[in-house]
């Protein structure tokens, strides 16, 4: 994954099917789920591009959101469970 810049940051526009189940699982209370306000996490988290499907993976803390940059639409999200989300990421584990 390679970090991009801020400049690209946008406001998620709506969510594809599978990012509106996971936000369904969120509201009932999966807390691997639950990364709370989706923006928050776009607008403060480190911006990187996977390399494989070019979505941005917006990282703050242990919570992860995935868009796709072409129509600004959540993929996914996820709290990781695991402290060390970011180092995770940086080694490309």
């Amino acid at each position: 994954m390679c970090e991009s810049n801020e400049e690209e940051r946008k406001q998620i526009e709506g969510k594809t099917p599978h990012a509106e189940q996971r936000s369904q699982e969120a509201q009932d209370g999966t807390v691997t789920r639950q990364v709370g306000d989706v923006n928050r996490v776009v607008r403060e988290g480190r911006l990187f591009q996977d390399a494989e499907t070019g979505y941005y993976v917006y990282v703050k803390s242990d919570r992860v959101v995935i868009v796709d940059p072409a129509t600004n639409q959540q993929i996914t999200q996820f709290k990781n469970s695991r402290a060390n989300t970011q180092k995770r990421i940086e080694s490309g584990r």
